[in-house]
Formats: structure tokens, C-alpha cells, sequence
């Protein structure tokens, strides 16, 4: 929320001071209207329901003039109310009347026909003079329908002061009671403001993309449903940004792993067009040697064909293996699981390479002759033997030794992995590029590996073979030696 928003919903521009001033406006105009209406509406609205109460008494007293008791019992209640003055008379006799003697004056009969009556509103009483010059009053003359007159009035100067005492009473009550409730109405303002509050609150702190802020208002009304719309959009945004930043995260990891990858895929175009092109261009030089008839004779030309089997052989090997690498972490080579005896797969490898250990002097150890089975891609697993039994054979030194060594791996009170280990008691590999042996065209000792014909893949096609099935390999400087080692599911 901006500094202009939040200094928005303080002092005057609160909603608090916003309802309280329109509140208390609304009061004042309602009171200024209801003073109005009581000056030019009230005495217009009792005149007319004062006309209807006077015809109603001329209805009253018609009713019962045939019965004297009756009658009498009509003009008592209408004396006791004090509001009309009543007179009756006939042939210029007078019967009764709410008037003494000297106020008033018979002026003779009225020739209204029976049941009739005439309602007037004049300033002076000029029919019977029982008024004061000036006043206004209600005046109903007529015949009743026993023949006998009356004379029935009612002041309007009351209806005035009425008006006067309502509008001064209203005035003094307003002003009483206006400050008694612009407090009533500032509390229920300062109440109803507190969940806008808290929810202004929620809604910067969702801005801020902080989701931990929740409205908690109980009043189950119109501001908590629109808390409860405010948390689920909170907890709704949260989820989205949680999983965005994710996506995002992931995406990233995505990038620099696809630069990896184009780095690493150009430093293996480069690696393999480097490893190509001594051999290739050796097989050319000694080619073109034989066609030349350089050798001299057929030992040298038997040399000659030597070289260029021998570079042939290497760029074959090499293919096979980028082949088998390329199929591995391409995820286009399935592998065939099974169940097979490690230790004999171990031996007879052992035995194929016995020429080359004897050529060299090397003592080796074999694993023991009970079987030991594991799970696993037989066929594969072969190719990582070979490839550590064909390290082994380049980097121990004469005379040394050379053992393949079968640990059980005890958990739970059972076996649950065999390590298979290739030791020999060739030279440590540096601290710090023990991790490096695995990649691709990676070589410790360069001229020596070209010596024997190593081309650097070998390690990684056992890296790659390894996480196709998802278990573990390595390789550790031991004292008296160095050991590669993978770990196989027991089977």
C-alpha cells in the first residue's frame, strides 16, 4: 500500500469521521425538514382531521337526539373533552349549551333541511357572537332530524399554539439528544470501522505478497463475507505463487542444466574429435607408408599393418562405447534385470584377463567360490567389471596386485546390497580429482592412457550403467592402493 493510500484512510479521510459527518448532516436535515412540515403542514393537516372529529360529533349527536338520555350523555362526553362548543336550540328556545348566557344570541330559526349542516372556517363568530373579533375558528350550523338546531365550533388559534409548543419541543429535544447520539453513532462508526481496518491490513500484506495475514472477524455479516472471499483469495494467491515461484525455480534449474548439457555436448564433440584424430591420422601415415613401399621388408610391413589394426581396433572401441554412453543417458537402452551369481561373473573375468596380469607379474586375488547372487543387467554389469579389471590391468605396477573383492551390506538383520570392489595397488588418484573420473574423456595421466590405449570414456559409460539401475558407485584412495566399487541389489 503507497504512503498516499495508507494517509487516505486516517484522520478526516477515515470512514469513522466520513459516517459520523454524514450521520450527523443526515440528522440535522431530518430535523430542520420535521420543524418545516410542523410550520406550513401541521396546521393544514389538524384543520382537516378537526373538521372530520366536528362532523363526527354532528353524526354523534344526530344519532341520539331522538333519545334524551342518550343525547345528554353524548353532550357530557363531548364537555368533558373541552375540545368543541356546543349549542341547541329550537323555535328560538335554547336546549343546551356549553356557552354562559351572555356570550351568545339567538338569532332565529335556520332554514337548513333535517340531517344537514353547513362547515365553515371563518375569522368571527358573526352568527352567534360568541367570538373574538379576529379569531379563527371551525364552525358546523345545522338542523338535526328532529328539527332542533346546533350550533357546534372549535378555535383554530389552539391548532397554532399546538404547532408552536410541537416545533419548540422538537427544537429542544433535537438539540438535547443530538449530541447523544453523534456519540452513539461515533462508536457504532468506530466498530464497524475496525474489520475495514483489519481488512485493509490483509489486503496490503497480500500486496506485499506476505499471505500469512488472515481476517478473523466473527460478525457474520456483509464485511465478514467479503474477509472469508479476502482469506480464500489470499490462501488461493499464495498457492499460485508458491507454485509459480516453483515453476520458476524448476525452470532455472532447467536452463542451467540444458547449458550444462550443450557445454558438456560440445566439450564430447571436441573430446571425440580429438581422440579421433591421432588415430585416424596414423592409420593414413602408415597407409600411405605401404603404398609407398617404405618398409623395407616384411617385418616392417607387418609392423605397419600391427599400427594401423591396432588404431582401427581403437576408434572401434571407442564407437561402442559412445554408442552404449549415448544409449544410456538417452534413456534408450531398457535394461534386462535378472538374477545371476556375481562371484562366478567375476572369476571367469578374472581368468580372461589372466595373460595380461601374468605379463605384468601382478598377483591376483578372486572372490571366493560360493555363489553370491544379485539383481541387475547381467550384460552391463559385465561392461563395468571389464572396464575397472581393464583400469586395474594399466595402472598397477608390476609385480603388484589386483583383487576383486564381494562385501555384503547387513540392514534391518538381513542382506541388502553387495559392494563389489576392484583393488589395486596402483598409485593414488589426487584428492581433488576423484569426483572428475567419471566424466567423459576425462584422463588423470593423459600420455600414460594414450600409452595403453585408454580413451577417457570408459569410467563414464560405468557412471551411466550405475544410474540406470539406480544404485551406488564410487572409488576411494586406500592405503596400499586404490579400489573403484559398485553396490548391487542382493538377490
Amino acid at each position: 500500500m503507497s504512503r498516499k493510500s495508507r494517509a487516505a484512510g486516517s484522520g478526516i479521510h477515515s470512514v469513522v469521521w466520513k459516517l459520523f459527518g454524514w450521520t450527523a448532516g443526515c440528522i440535522a436535515v431530518v430535523l430542520v425538514v420535521v420543524l418545516l412540515l410542523n410550520s406550513f403542514a401541521l396546521k393544514g393537516y389538524y384543520i382537516r382531521q378537526t373538521q372530520k372529529q366536528v362532523q363526527q360529533a354532528f353524526q354523534t349527536i344526530n344519532t341520539a337526539c331522538d333519545d334524551p338520555e342518550a343525547l345528554y350523555g353524548k353532550l357530557l362526553d363531548m364537555q368533558d373533552n373541552g375540545a368543541v362548543t356546543t349549542m341547541l336550540w329550537s323555535d328560538r328556545r335554547l336546549l343546551y349549551s356549553t356557552l354562559s348566557s351572555d356570550r351568545f344570541r339567538i338569532l332565529g330559526n335556520i332554514s337548513y333541511p333535517p340531517g344537514t349542516y353547513e362547515l365553515a372556517i371563518t375569522d368571527e363568530d358573526s352568527i352567534m357572537g360568541g367570538g373574538t373579533p379576529g379569531e379563527q375558528a371551525i364552525l358546523l350550523i345545522g338542523t338535526l332530524d328532529n328539527g332542533w338546531h346546533i350550533y357546534l365550533r372549535t378555535s383554530v388559534a389552539a391548532i397554532e399554539d399546538s404547532v408552536a409548543l410541537t416545533n419548540r419541543f422538537l427544537l429542544l429535544t433535537g438539540l438535547g439528544v443530538l449530541p447523544v447520539g453523534l456519540l452513539l453513532v461515533l462508536l457504532v462508526a468506530q466498530r464497524y470501522a475496525r474489520p475495514i481496518r483489519e481488512l485493509s491490513g490483509v489486503a496490503d500484506r497480500v500486496a506485499r505478497l506476505d499471505f500469512g495475514g488472515r481476517y478473523t472477524g466473527g460478525a457474520h455479516d456483509e464485511l465478514d463475507a467479503l474477509g472469508e472471499s479476502i482469506n480464500t483469495m489470499s490462501a488461493a494467491l499464495e498457492q499460485a505463487v508458491t507454485q509459480l515461484r516453483d515453476a520458476n525455480t524448476q525452470l532455472e534449474a532447467d536452463i542451467r542444466q540444458k547449458e550444462q548439457q550443450d557445454a558438456a555436448r560440445r566439450a564430447f564433440i571436441a573430446n571425440v574429435s580429438h581422440e579421433l584424430k591421432t588415430p585416424i591420422a596414423l592409420i593414413g601415415t602408415y597407409a600411405e607408408g605401404l603404398r609407398e613401399n617404405i618398409a623395407a621388408n616384411g617385418e616392417e610391413r607387418e609392423y605397419y599393418c600391427s599400427v594401423i589394426e591396432d588404431e582401427a581396433h581403437r576408434i572401434s572401441q571407442l564407437l561402442r562405447r559412445m554408442t552404449m554412453l549415448m544409449q544410456l543417458e538417452g534413456g534408450g537402452s531398457q535394461l534386462e534385470i535378472e538374477r545371476f551369481d556375481i562371484a562366478e561373473l567375476a572369476r571367469n573375468l578374472l581368468e580372461r584377463f589372466r595373460p595380461e596380469f601374468e605379463a605384468k607379474s601382478v598377483t591376483v586375488s578372486a572372490p571366493p567360490s560360493e555363489p553370491v547372487p544379485v539383481a541387475g543387467d547381467s550384460y552391463l554389469l559385465e561392461n563395468v567389471l571389464v572396464n575397472f579389471l581393464s583400469n586395474a590391468i594399466h595402472h598397477v605396477p608390476d609385480g603388484g596386485r589386483v583383487a576383486v573383492r564381494l562385501t555384503p551390506l547387513w540392514a534391518d538383520g538381513a542382506v541388502q546390497r553387495i559392494r563389489v570392489t576392484v583393488f589395486n595397488s596402483g598409485s593414488h588418484i589426487p584428492p581433488e580429482e576423484l569426483s572428475r573420473v567419471w566424466e567423459s574423456f576425462y584422463k588423470v595421466d593423459k600420455a600414460r592412457t594414450r600409452a595403453y590405449g585408454g580413451s577417457g570414456i570408459g569410467l563414464s559409460v560405468v557412471a551411466a550403467i550405475m544410474k540406470a539401475h539406480g544404485m551406488p558407485y564410487g572409488v576411494e584412495n586406500l592405503p596400499d592402493g586404490i579400489a573403484f566399487y559398485i553396490e548391487l541389489e542382493s538377490g
